[in-house]
């Protein structure tokens, strides 16, 4: 088996890639390095250095006969807030790029990474089939992607699956600030002995959810027919203040919300469960 992987250098998808090989698949991973780690790297596969947003063909050569393609290159939501147009061109035009060159080499399944953001501010539990409605760049950006995803499944018949990602953690998480998560972060400042930045009350919910997990959802879906939605978050919520004290931070400083940031999460995971994934609680 041949698999591309998106982003691959990085936290989630260097994990995926970990698991393809284990499984004895060919890897190729398509990754700027922007936020990716040559470190993440499992020895076995191959590093293609190219940006999503732009294809050539020296790099595009690289998906003839692939037969699966997992998408974890993302602009993320703090670079989003600095430049929304490049958002745009990496996470709605880099998902694309990767359909259109799945089409023209006759990839067998692409499972696209998405996020719970392009589901917004939603009161009530959220199902596969609650109406998407963003409220940050990120989300407008990440739902763009799903959009044409899901026209290449409909109208060329590709067989696709979109997985929305919820506040993952875990091991090879980036810890700045600007392209990191808040698990990452907090523990690098613990560690230095600096104050925690909180933005907000503190009060806001998240289900934080391991990457192993994620890279688990990954794999059980990679021989599903295609054209389902699943949701992919642990179950427990946990406040930001009550993450501070679980990490032992001594010292909070607070500051003013971030945009698009979403209070609460109310997350439906039956769907992917019946695949056998399961998401272990935080802490």
């Amino acid at each position: 088996m041949k698999a591309i992987v998106t982003g691959g250098a990085g936290f989630i998808g260097s994990h995926i890639v970990d698991r393809l090989i284990n499984l004895g698949a060919k890897v190729i991973i398509i990754d700027d390095l922007s936020s990716g780690k040559k470190e993440n790297i499992h020895s076995k596969a191959k590093l293609v250095e190219a940006d999503i947003a732009y294809v050539w063909e020296w790099w595009a050569r690289e998906f003839e006969k692939a037969d699966v393609i997992f998408h974890n290159a993302a602009s993320k939501k703090n670079i989003c807030l600095q430049d929304p147009s490049r958002d745009l061109r990496v996470n709605g035009g880099g998902a694309l790029n990767l359909l259109q060159l799945a089409k023209k080499y006759k990839v067998k399944k692409f499972i696209h990474a998405s996020t719970g953001s392009v589901y917004g501010d939603v009161i009530g539990k959220i199902t596969e089939t609650t109406c998407a409605n963003p409220v940050s760049y990120y989300g407008i950006s990440k739902l763009a992607g799903e959009n044409y995803v899901r026209y290449f499944s409909n109208t060329h018949g590709l067989n696709t699956t979109i997985l929305r990602y919820f506040h993952v953690y875990g091991e090879r998480q980036e810890d700045n600030p600007d392209l990191g998560g808040v698990v990452a972060i907090f523990k690098k400042q613990i560690a230095e002995g600096k104050p925690i930045t909180i933005h907000g009350s503190g009060e806001q919910e998240r289900l934080f959810t391991h990457v192993e997990d994620i890279a688990e959802a990954n794999i059980r879906v990679m021989n599903t027919l295609g054209g389902d939605i699943y949701n992919c978050a642990a179950s427990k919520t946990v406040t930001i203040n009550q993450l501070a004290k679980k990490l032992g931070a001594k010292e909070i400083k607070h500051a003013s919300p971030l945009i698009g940031d979403i209070f609460s999460f109310k997350i439906s995971t039956k769907k992917i469960e019946k695949l056998g994934v399961k998401f272990r609680d935080f802490g």
